[in-house]
């Protein structure tokens, strides 16, 4: 009896083995699993990145030998804001990819993210994926050096100009920042174009740019006269277009979003601020509560190697992070999807000379001596600020700034009135600090200060930016007021 029943015992333990459906593979770095009944892995990922992309790259991936060896039949692309990452993440999605460091730091800060532990993945950082370029990192690690997230592409930030609309407005072509913080910019309707920071990661990270290329007080200043001659925008896509269809003149863009300018409209020209920029990494990472994280680190390893092919397309543009890419030959399968059955045999770097030309300017390109730590502690009130002070408030500043202008051009007012009012008008806010009660101002330290608190807390937020708002306002009316004391 007794061996009749612990027969039965083994008989019901291997039942339940096989009902868990755990299929090892050896190889690629981890176990693959499927369930019992021969369905596949479906990956979830969050992700910035636009529909081209992922259409693309599920086409190329799906039918890869390392999709097939961890049985993935299906990639859920789930492409959301930065405040709703946290949700999916939750729930079980798997790979976080695109949208800037600062979201993925953001992410990591908040625990969101786990280490990718795949040996092959690791065996990639300082041989084919440099781990700083530009003196920018690309690669995520902690203290005890593991690895939270590796870029997958390059981006640098910039301007796309219009050249026929620039030539219709009498515009000056820009070069630098401050060329489009001056009134020879000065236009109304404003001819030039930003989205709003809590919608744009690219947007964050140019004004972050700015800022410590200038430094903080500086940086400020010129980033209000530039939102002052600007049109504004809720994402950063929609400014692109803009310049793309001839409604502005230029606009704040990321790189790849540049050179789709260039495509769509040959007067389009994308430009790097010399000296005035930085190349950054646009990372992938594991997600903290993966349903399947052996699978989802095959597919990074994909992104990083060969799935780098997607960022050839004509209808993508992205600079790799893996530059040995453009010395890959191209086959059928890829040149089928990512250049219409065009150039079999032929390198990538044949392919797009054009786009290697880009990426050898921007790994060699000199930035500015950025610092990544820094711009991650300021970054939440980097944004909140800007959307209050200069996005909310944008038809006050604008009205104050096109008044002295035309004041100014029309001899109403000399040069010194002018500077005197430009001063009051780009001068830091005086505001209520709800924690103290005392009037203060946003200095660097008070960012640094309040930075983990306006994310976190919805009603510190909620109040301090309504201080931000009206002392903006504030200001802008009585700079109004004061040009009209002078005009007498």
């Amino acid at each position: 009896m007794k061996k009749a029943m612990a027969l039965l015992f083994i008989l019901v333990l291997a039942m339940s083995v096989v009902a868990s459906g755990c299929i090892s593979s050896n190889g690629g770095g981890g176990t693959a699993t499927t369930t019992s009944s021969g369905k596949g892995i479906t990956l979830v990922i969050v992700t910035r990145h636009d529909a081209t992309i992922q259409y693309k790259t599920k086409q190329l991936f799906l039918k890869s030998a390392i999709a097939k060896e961890y049985h993935i039949t299906n990639l859920k692309f789930i492409g959301v804001p930065e405040a709703l990452w946290p949700q999916y993440i939750k729930q079980g999605a798997d790979v976080g990819w695109g949208g800037g460091p600062t979201l993925f730091d953001d992410m990591y800060k908040m625990g969101y993210l786990q280490p990718i532990t795949d040996q092959k993945i690791l065996n990639l950082l300082g041989t084919k994926i440099p781990t700083e370029l530009a003196g920018m990192p690309m690669v995520r690690k902690d203290q005890n050096g593991k690895v939270y997230w590796i870029a997958a592409a390059l981006s640098s930030f910039g301007f796309t100009v219009n050249k026929q609309v620039l030539q219709k407005q009498g515009l000056p072509f820009p070069h630098k920042w401050e060329d489009i913080a001056s009134p020879a910019w000065a236009r109304d309707p404003p001819q030039y174009g930003i989205a709003d920071p809590t919608r744009s990661t690219s947007n964050t990270r140019i004004y972050q740019i700015i800022l410590q290329a200038f430094g903080w007080d500086k940086g400020w200043r010129i980033m209000t006269i530039i939102a002052a001659n600007s049109k504004v925008y809720e994402a950063s896509d929609a400014v692109r277009d803009a310049v793309i269809n001839g409604e502005i003149a230029a606009g704040n863009t990321i790189d790849f979003y540049g050179y789709t300018a260039m495509k769509q409209n040959p007067n389009c020209v994308y430009v790097i601020p010399k000296g005035e920029s930085i190349i950054n990494g646009d990372p992938i990472a594991l997600l903290k509560y993966s349903k399947h994280p052996q699978a989802a680190q095959a597919f990074i390893y994909w992104v990083l190697t060969q799935g780098q092919a997607v960022w050839m397309s004509p209808d993508i543009n992205r600079l790799p992070i893996w530059g040995g890419i453009f010395n890959q030959t191209i086959t059928q399968q890829y040149a089928s999807v990512l250049f219409n059955g065009k150039f079999v045999g032929k390198t990538y770097g044949q392919a797009r000379p054009a786009l290697l030309k880009a990426y050898n300017l921007a790994i060699h390109s000199k930035g500015i001596p950025f610092n990544d730590k820094e711009a991650l502690a300021t970054v939440n009130t980097l944004q909140y600020y800007f959307k209050a002070t200069l996005i909310d408030t944008n038809g006050p500043l604008h009205e104050a700034w096109i008044a002295m202008v035309k004041a100014l051009k029309a001899g109403k007012i000399t040069q010194a009135q002018f500077n005197k009012l430009e001063e009051e008008l780009t001068a830091p806010i005086q505001f209520k600090d709800p924690l103290t009660g005392q009037t203060t101002t946003l200095t660097e330290d008070y960012a640094k200060k309040i930075n983990d608190k306006i994310a976190t807390d919805a009603a510190f937020q909620s109040q301090i930016m309504q201080e931000w708002r009206t002392a903006a306002q504030a200001k802008y009316n009585k700079v109004l007021h004061d040009l009209q004391s002078m005009e007498g």
